[in-house]
């Protein structure tokens, strides 16, 4: 194997069945979720932070929407 195609991974992040490798010499990222592994480069990297980011704060919004509604409901004695 010629030393360009050598790997030199860098762990940014770690958790129990999670992780995130950059190589430096590809300049790729590797997502890994269990057995499953996900190549990207930086672009797709940051494009998929910005979707992760929004798709959290929507879901977060909902969350809060849906609590208000049955909190609302819970006040005129009505079931949700």
């Amino acid at each position: 194997m010629s030393e360009a195609s050598m790997c030199k991974k860098i762990l940014l992040s770690g958790q129990a069945g999670f992780r995130v490798h950059y190589c430096e010499s590809h300049r790729t990222i590797e997502l890994e979720l269990g057995a499953m592994s996900l190549r990207l480069d930086e672009d797709a990297l940051l494009l998929m932070r910005d979707a992760l980011d929004s798709s959290v704060t929507k879901l977060e919004a909902l969350h809060a929407t849906r609590g208000s509604f049955r909190a609302f409901m819970r006040q005129l004695n009505m079931p949700d």
